[in-house]
């Protein structure tokens, strides 16, 4: 029977990943595409579990930036701590994992992160897992798109999730690698290479309002007098840690900071490439999580996150289910 609303014992352990059960093998290949979108990727996890809930297992995954983080903690069986992790963030704990490098090619170490990620997974491969795992990279010499299919699972996800500036590359097989975003958010295409007949694909741009328009520019005015007295207030009168939340947050209703302004920009680049990538390669089903509450850095609001992946799954559930019937009709037992 299915259920109706996100419930916190539903677990994706009931049905492990590559598990659908004596009916897998009548049933299409089903690949689900998880993509990019910074703190609004926690919504993958609702749209996994409310999958599994109701029975539909992807044989494949493939994950871009956060969307390679959850779908390698779903495939490695560590999706209900990424989900406990997740739902224990606050301001403050995530302000504590960014270990700020001013020395490095990003603002952020992410050795923190990266000892978080390697306390779960370990030394696991990718290819050992069960279901069939592609994270996407880019190499930052050359530009090109990196299925990384072997290795060091935790490794390939922080390369996966390497925002330019924000980030330091990640070395990986004798590659320098950023975050697979800057070339495919969506992979739709890696699922396709995996066998899948069925490519739910998970997109969570679709709240950059605008971004494929051009607007004029209007008039930019601002206070003069303000604006003076903002370059000469001395940031000694603050603590650092103040400072550096300022710097990089920005203030309330005030000017936006430095993450907000390199994530906002990479996020408008991020839609306009998705939308090109899904038209030349469309998916079978596209999950919108839509939640504008939720900033592109908020990630202590992965409740709300959680429940627009959860949402926006439900409402696609019964166009899935008839893709799904059709193909079995014409699928070799």
């Amino acid at each position: 029977m299915r259920r109706n609303s996100l419930s916190s014992d539903i677990s994706v352990d009931n049905t492990g990943p590559g598990d659908a059960g004596p009916a897998a093998a009548a049933r299409p290949r089903i690949g689900l595409a998880l993509g990019a979108g910074a703190a609004r990727g926690w919504a993958h996890i609702g749209v996994i579990k409310r999958l599994v809930a109701a029975g539909i297992v992807p044989d494949v995954v493939a994950g871009t930036s956060i969307g390679a983080l959850c779908g390698g903690c779903y495939v490695a069986g560590k999706l209900p701590q990424l989900e406990e992790f997740a739902r224990g963030l606050t301001r403050r704990r995530v302000f504590s994992l960014m270990d700020f490098s001013w020395r490095g090619s990003g603002l952020i170490a992410g050795n923190r992160l990266a000892r978080l990620l390697e306390n779960e997974l370990g030394d696991t491969r990718i290819e050992s897992l069960d279901t069939p795992f592609i994270c996407i990279g880019t190499e930052l010499r050359t530009g090109h798109e990196i299925w990384l299919k072997e290795g060091i699972l935790a490794d390939a996800i922080r390369a996966s999730y390497a925002l330019p500036g924000i980030f330091k590359p990640v070395h990986f097989n004798d590659m320098w690698l950023i975050d697979g975003a800057v070339v495919n958010p969506v992979p739709v295409s890696a699922c396709r290479a995996l066998g899948a007949r069925v490519v739910i694909a998970v997109n969570l741009t679709t709240d950059v309002f605008g971004a494929g328009t051009v607007i004029q520019a209007p008039i930019l005015n601002h206070d003069d007098n303000n604006y003076e007295q903002s370059l000469r207030q001395p940031i000694a009168s603050e603590t650092a840690r103040a400072a550096y939340v300022r710097q990089f947050f920005g203030r309330p209703g005030g000017s936006p900071g430095i993450t907000t302004v390199l994530v906002a920009a990479f996020n408008i680049t991020q839609d306009r490439l998705a939308r090109s990538r899904l038209a030349g390669d469309p998916p079978d089903i596209t999950i919108n999580p839509r939640s504008p509450e939720v900033g592109l850095f908020d990630f202590d609001k992965a409740d709300a996150s959680i429940r627009s992946g959860w949402e926006s799954t439900e409402r696609v559930l019964a166009d899935l289910e008839r893709s799904i019937e059709v193909l079995r009709q014409t699928t070799p037992a």
